[in-house]
């Protein structure tokens, strides 16, 4: 079995927090597969400030696998309750930690709307030893103001794993270069996650990881957190899983919790592959185009529905 434990939830989600340990070996070159993902999450903290920060977030994403190559996009919807100098980024995990604009008044006030857009890609090499992917990410600047920086962010990165019977240990390293908004300065940060992802049972597995990240204002500390998942597979095609996390560092938040749920459109793989035949019988084989992007629209129209609830 290849696990793929951050990197493919970092593309789906935007943070290694989320990443879903995968039953499929992602580096088949026959395999292909979509899926559509609804997650939401709550964070408080003062992050070093003296004043409180409550953010909530609602994410939608779609992710796409085909062979070694991993495709994403994400949208976050977000309410924050702060002073008004605080962007937050996305936050936690949908982004940065959160920024200090220094133009800003601190009055406090709260906002909400739709996020910045996040593209993603990932590479998976063909290694036997050690489960190794390199990533790639963009984000657009599709947020209100308040809710992101107005500028393009890029961000690259690695990640290693290795599966060692029901445990996976990993660690990843990441590399983003923001952009500077009017009237202050972001720098370019590195951040990075260690933990283990481990199967518990029958459809079941959980997650543990410390995380690291420099912060992009020079106001703010560093942000360091403990963070907990757990994921249970519903059926072939839903899996639901429990999040969690405890901010170490004045730059953290106190405490986060949310929800995430994963749902496969469609899989396709070789059918020379007895097991991988199996699973193409289940999910219909060769599904036409047409009924896989009508799958498709339909899932997305429900999304966007229930965000505007």
């Amino acid at each position: 079995m290849h696990a793929y434990p951050v990197a493919l939830g970092l593309l789906l989600l935007a943070s290694p927090v989320a990443a879903q340990q995968r039953a499929e070996p992602v580096s088949r070159p026959g395999n292909a597969r979509a899926e559509l993902s609804v997650g939401a999450e709550y964070r408080t903290g003062d992050y070093g400030t003296g004043e409180r920060i409550e953010g909530r977030s609602a994410v939608a994403g779609a992710r796409v696998v085909k062979g070694r190559v991993i495709l994403s996009a994400s949208l976050p919807y977000t309410k924050v309750d702060a002073p008004g100098n605080v962007v937050t980024g996305g936050g936690g995990l949908f982004g940065l930690p959160i920024i200090v604009d220094p133009t800003q008044p601190a009055t406090r006030m709260r906002r909400q709307g739709v996020g910045d857009l996040r593209l993603g890609a990932a590479w998976v090499a063909p290694l036997k030893a050690v489960d190794l992917a390199a990533y790639g990410q963009v984000k657009l600047p599709t947020a209100k103001a308040g809710l992101g920086t107005g500028k393009t962010d890029y961000a690259v990165g690695a990640e290693a794993s290795k599966a060692l019977g029901p445990v996976t240990p990993f660690a990843n390293v990441t590399y983003t270069m923001p952009g500077s908004p009017d009237g202050y300065h972001l720098r370019n940060t590195l951040a990075g996650q260690a933990g283990l992802n481990a199967a518990l049972g029958a459809g079941i597995s959980g997650q543990v990881a410390y995380g690291y990240a420099q912060s992009p204002g020079a106001t703010l500390s560093d942000e360091q957190l403990v963070s907990m998942r757990l994921t249970t597979n519903v059926s072939s095609r839903l899996s639901l899983s429990a999040l969690g996390g405890a901010g170490l560092s004045k730059g953290a938040p106190d405490a986060s919790a949310g929800c995430n749920s994963v749902f496969a459109c469609f899989r396709r793989a070789r059918a020379a592959d007895t097991k991988q035949a199996a699973h193409d019988s289940y999910y219909g084989g060769e599904a036409d185009f047409d009924t896989v992007w009508d799958q498709v629209r339909e899932a997305a129209d429900a999304l966007v529905a229930m965000l505007k609830r």
